[in-house]
């Protein structure tokens, strides 16, 4: 039996690296190779252009300052692939429309996961159902100092997902942290915090593994973990 070839857009960043280490024991699948200007992988083939990127699907880790650039870059070859995605934050409005809009009609699968964290998924489907019990709503997220976007795509996300207006975002950087969110609901006489903690990176791959197992019964388009976690509950 064949198996799933991966490639990775970022490939040598953090989370293309825990993606591929993880590969590494999924039988099913395999790596075909990474892209990535700052390459320092040596394991796997690596993309030096576009025309090159090849594999069944493409998992894309570029950072905050480059990816919409690369979602204009990878457009005109993203036939090659069954899907596309897009696991970096920074992502325009105008690149999440292409995606949406464009990129689906030349490919089964687009993919867009603000986060992979299961743990921030139920933080957001928690604080759906609850907010229309509270008068105002407050995000803190903290992350570490080398995160490049602020506030986070997953406060973002966030906030496009509830009804409230209005939301405020006060966005820590320091080395003290990992990953953070507190969602504070506040009435006049009483508050309610819903805090997410990432201790380790490890936390993101029971989303991967949801995304990877996945992929062979997924069509269309799909903005959030939430869109598979919920066949899955």
């Amino acid at each position: 039996m064949s198996k799933t070839k991966i490639a990775i857009a970022g490939g040598s960043g953090k989370m293309g690296k825990l993606l591929s280490d993880f590969i590494k024991n999924k039988n099913e699948f395999e790596i075909s190779g990474i892209y990535d200007p700052n390459n320092t992988n040596n394991e796997y083939k690596y993309f030096k252009t576009y025309d090159e990127i090849e594999g069944d699907y493409l998992f894309v880790f570029v950072s905050a300052n480059n990816i919409n650039d690369f979602i204009n870059e990878i457009y005109n070859h993203i036939k090659k692939f069954k899907g596309i995605v897009i696991g970096s934050s920074g992502l325009s409005d105008k690149s999440i429309k292409i995606l949406e809009n464009e990129f689906i009609k030349n490919t089964n699968i687009v993919c867009i996961i603000p986060n992979f964290s299961i743990g921030s998924i139920f933080q957001k489907l928690i604080s759906q159902k609850i907010q229309y019990d509270f008068e105002k709503v407050y995000i803190t997220e903290k992350h570490h100092s080398n995160k490049i976007d602020s506030p986070s795509g997953t406060s973002l996300d966030l906030i496009s997902s509830l009804d409230k207006e209005n939301i405020s975002i006060d966005s820590i950087r320091s080395d003290e942290y990992m990953a953070e969110q507190i969602v504070s609901f506040k009435n006049k006489n009483e508050e309610l915090n819903i805090e997410h903690i990432v201790t380790d990176r490890n936390a993101y791959l029971t989303g991967i593994n949801l995304v990877l197992e996945s992929l062979s019964s997924m069509k269309g388009y799909y903005f959030g973990l939430e869109k598979i976690l919920k066949n899955k509950i």
